[in-house]
């Protein structure tokens, strides 16, 4: 009998279920990798800046997948211009779907408030709940969540998007280890009656991040993706670094290939 999720190592944890996190979790579950994706809300995976987006997504992705699906099911439009029009809550729900029933990947609700180090290596995470979560590497996609804070007229919150928690602790730990960050300042508009806002956030400064391997050379045992990696992303770009990531990640977890 397997070991119950809250105790058992994983082969991979990935903190963020946004595009590029779900795009990684999903993709390293099918070729076979024991994955925890861990969001604060179960409510916003894939959520996207707004009621819905034109898309382009990239060939062979997840998010090509669940576009395609959408279109198939008419909860998408294709647009003049080729692209395809996703509601937020439509590809929220079907991405979700498409996580919770992998046999491999483990949805789960918990904030993380920092890393766990043996040795000098990333061997997972601590949780605000008390339970550490661990993995053999923790990849970082939290987003536009680190260090967090919104504006909305007169009003600062610790927030990546209306309503969705900062990742304050996290970021806090991050920087207590030496990583390095810059700050971005994005723009949402207003969508369903809620007044436009603007985000600003911290992410991996240049020095703190390779983008070829997507390492955080300080933290041995810690990758990142996506927003929190970059800055400015579009959401193609986002899912495309989360499939580049999936690919080195199996390789490197199973040196044989995927079993």
């Amino acid at each position: 009998m397997s070991a119950p999720a809250s105790t058992r190592p994983h082969d991979l944890l990935v903190v963020g279920a946004g595009l590029a996190g779900s795009e990684l979790a999903l993709t390293c579950a099918r070729a076979g990798l024991d994955v925890l994706l861990v969001t604060t809300s179960l409510d916003t995976v894939c959520n996207l800046f707004g009621d819905g987006a034109s898309l382009r997504p990239p060939p062979g992705t997840v998010l090509a997948e669940l576009v395609a699906g959408l279109l198939e099911a008419q909860e998408a439009q294709l647009q003049p211009d080729g692209s395809v029009y996703v509601g937020a809550w439509a590809l929220h729900r079907r991405a979700k779907w498409a996580l919770e029933t992998h046999p491999k990947l483990h949805l789960l609700q918990s904030s993380v408030s920092a890393l766990k180090l043996e040795a000098g290596r990333v061997v997972g995470v601590a949780t605000w709940e008390g339970v550490d979560r661990l993995a053999r590497c923790v990849a970082l996609c939290a987003g536009s969540f680190l260090g967090a804070r919104l504006r909305v007229g007169e009003l600062t919150e610790a927030a990546g998007r209306l309503s969705e928690m900062a990742y304050d602790e996290l970021f806090s730990d991050l920087r207590a280890r030496g990583v390095a960050f810059e700050r971005t300042e994005r723009a949402a508009p207003a969508s369903s009656g809620a007044l436009p806002y603007t985000v600003s956030f911290h992410h991996l400064s240049a020095a703190a991040w390779d983008p070829e391997t997507f390492a955080v050379p300080a933290l041995p045992g810690l990758y990142a993706a996506g927003v929190c990696a970059v800055g400015e992303l579009g959401y193609e770009a986002a899912a495309e670094q989360g499939r580049a990531l999936a690919e080195r990640l199996v390789v490197r977890l199973h040196p044989a290939g995927p079993r």
